[in-house]
């Protein structure tokens, strides 16, 4: 969803955006439909091949629930109006963004240290366009 908000600087950066997530084609499906999120890319990867070759972790209970994750999330559900929905999958795993070049390189990335880091859109942006300056 967090993406999903920018998706009009995304369009017109020449960017196109994909998620990945841990359930069925059947839950994104769900989960574009329940968030509004039309014409955004859901995939899925029911395995974790794709967090497993990104280089994501598996959390421990801290890095889930520790007073810093939760003071974080607070923060973000009170201004930024984002809560974590029900969760399919693995509920410790965590992800990242990789900004990928037309090439397929990877260019950039960001992995969760914990269940409440986020790159910011702007981080994104910013790093997609310098990818897209080099190709």
């Amino acid at each position: 969803m967090q993406l999903h908000r920018d998706q009009a600087k995304f369009d017109a950066a020449g960017v196109r955006l994909a998620v990945v997530g841990q359930g069925t084609p059947r839950h994104a499906e769900h989960f574009i439909e329940e968030y509004g999120l039309d014409g955004m890319t859901v995939l899925v990867d029911p395995d974790r091949k794709a967090y497993e070759s990104a280089g994501t972790k598996v959390a421990t209970l801290d890095e889930l629930l520790g007073p810093q994750v939760v003071a974080k999330g607070m923060k973000v559900a009170a201004t930024q109006r984002l809560v974590q929905g029900r969760t399919q999958g693995h509920a410790a795993q965590l992800g990242g963004v990789l900004v990928i070049a037309p090439g397929g390189d990877v260019t950039w990335s960001h992995l969760a240290d914990d269940a409440g880091d986020n790159a910011s859109n702007e981080e994104v942006l910013e790093a997609a366009r310098a990818a897209a300056d080099k190709s």
